[in-house]
């Protein structure tokens, strides 16, 4: 008898304990798992469908009392799908779904921008910019204030003497400073063509054919250079002219092509013979030479 007791006891007591367990599954816990912002209304409306159909034995879970407890997990809920905003860029964003429609992006005004070099920028005036400044017969060259005589032939202004600004490719004859403060320096033709200040030029060839028939225009004879090799300081002048060759011109036949254009040749009256076999030769006259030797530079106003 007291062995059957011990075991109905035994039974009772495991009932009871099974009656208890947390781990028994609620009749209204249904268990819900989504993974985007969009799943989260289907997922509560599920859940709320679930807890209309529960049945009325729920109430016993809370002792009797009539009130149904409803549990309700919500698992695996990952952060919604949504771009963090970029703080540099300032983008729109938001967290409810469809929410997007209403958000107004920034306009592309709005964004941050490199300002252009003309927006707000402080002008300077650069030396190379500057024209040179004109007192009657007299020019001073704003980039470097150096001074020269001018000219007055037919309607130009001629500088009436040799250039001698540094600031392009150029050499002084034979290297030396002393040359080029007394016959300017010498060019390629290349650089030539950029050496004369702001409003000043290389002559064409009516201005210097004008140059080349006033007597009065005083010629420099600053000689030339070639690969390092120069001559003739003294006795002959070598000048640029921004011309195209002629067939009057001395070696058009034979210097011809790209390579090649024209200068003025001025020969000393100490060192100009005339020729017996060329007496029509002259002191003075357009040659087609090469663009890379170098020669002097006069500067005419535009």
């Amino acid at each position: 008898m007291k062995k059957r007791i011990l075991t109905l006891g035994c039974i009772g007591v495991t009932v009871f304990l099974f009656g208890c367990s947390d781990d028994a599954p609620s009749p209204v816990a249904p268990v819900v798992s989504y993974e985007s912002s969009s799943s989260v209304a289907a997922a509560l409306s599920s859940s709320s469908e679930a807890l209309q159909q529960a049945p009325e034995s729920s109430a016993a879970n809370n002792g009797g009392s009539g009130e149904t407890i409803h549990k309700v997990e919500i698992i695996n809920i990952p952060a919604p799908n949504v771009d963090y905003p970029n703080i540099v860029e300032e983008k729109m964003f938001c967290w409810t779904p469809g929410c997007e429609a209403t958000v107004v992006p920034p306009s592309s005004s709005s964004k941050a921008t490199p300002k252009s070099s003309s927006q707000n920028a402080i002008t300077i005036d650069t030396p190379e910019n500057k024209p040179p400044v004109v007192n009657g017969l007299s020019m001073t060259d704003a980039r470097d204030n150096k001074t020269y005589k001018l000219a007055q032939v037919g309607s130009k202004l001629w500088m009436a003497q040799d250039l001698n600004y540094a600031g392009v490719t150029s050499e002084c004859y034979n290297e030396k400073e002393s040359n080029c403060a007394s016959n300017g320096r010498l060019y390629t033709f290349n650089t030539a063509q950029k050496a004369c200040p702001t409003g000043w030029k290389l002559p064409n060839r009516e201005e210097a054919q004008a140059a080349l028939d006033d007597a009065s225009y005083p010629w420099s004879y600053s000689g030339r250079c070639k690969d390092g090799d120069c001559n003739f300081l003294g006795d002959m002048g070598f000048h640029w002219v921004d011309a195209t060759p002629q067939s009057g011109d001395k070696n058009f036949d034979s210097n011809t092509g790209s390579s090649y254009t024209v200068i003025i040749v001025e020969k000393s009256p100490d060192y100009f013979k005339p020729s017996e076999d060329d007496p029509d030769s002259k002191a003075k006259f357009f040659q087609v030479d090469s663009k890379t030797k170098r020669f002097s530079v006069r500067c005419v106003q535009e």
